[in-house]
């Protein structure tokens, strides 16, 4: 039985466009997957822009060369220059837009970071001290006592926020529970704060972090980060 073959000629010019092809896709992505992994995606974009880059500008001059018309060199040339441009002008906008956006997004989770701590420690801390001045004059629980009532089972190093949540990792940490004052600091879960280098109590680096105490007289409030 004769086995029938089938033959695809391609001619020089093809080939050779071909090839100019396959070599780009191969240099831009291994920029890309070769640059180092981030959080964020613009240092592989760049890197791969840049490669892209040169590989057109090769790609243009190995095009524009002999017998190819002087004229039509310069005026290639002067279209892909502003082409070009124009691009990198539009690709450094939209990274520092990108960037800006990013920023918003993380001081807007911030703001709600931080309304979630206060609120986890001021409900609780706020009904104490309703609790203990009800007694009137003749106090017979202290601070603690009234707070132990609010919160049972809270002790110096326990943390009191009960997750509403799956994933909800807010802590609100009891670091002083005496007769005359409770303590309480609690750190958001995903919010920066202000300091990215700031230690939070529980390990972390750079979260959001409040602290509220609690007196007799009322509460008092530090933003630590």
């Amino acid at each position: 039985m004769e086995k029938n073959t089938v033959t695809i000629e391609i001619r020089q010019e093809v080939s050779i466009t071909l090839l100019w092809i396959v070599a780009g896709v191969i240099l831009v992505s291994a920029a890309t997957f070769l640059t180092p992994v981030t959080t964020d995606l613009w240092p592989a974009a760049n890197v791969a822009g840049i490669v892209a880059f040169a590989y057109l500008v090769a790609l243009l001059i190995n095009t524009l060369r002999k017998p190819v018309r002087r004229r039509m060199q310069l005026a290639v040339g002067l279209a892909a220059t502003i082409t070009f441009a124009a691009i990198a002008y539009q690709w450094i906008r939209m990274e520092d837009r990108t960037h800006w956006q990013k920023e918003l997004l993380m001081q807007i989770r911030g703001v709600i970071g931080r309304g979630i701590c206060t609120m986890e420690m001021t409900g609780p801390l706020l009904k104490t001290l309703d609790l203990y001045h009800r007694q009137g004059a003749n106090k017979t629980m202290t601070l603690a006592d009234a707070f132990a009532k609010i919160r049972p089972g809270a002790r110096p190093g326990s943390n009191i926020h009960k997750p509403e949540w799956e994933g909800d990792e807010t802590t609100v940490i009891v670091t002083v529970m005496s007769p005359d004052s409770i303590v309480l600091v609690s750190r958001d879960f995903a919010a920066l704060g202000r300091d990215r280098q700031f230690k939070n109590f529980d390990g972390a680096t750079g979260m959001v972090q409040e602290q509220y105490t609690l007196t007799a007289r009322g509460m008092s409030h530090v933003s630590e980060n």
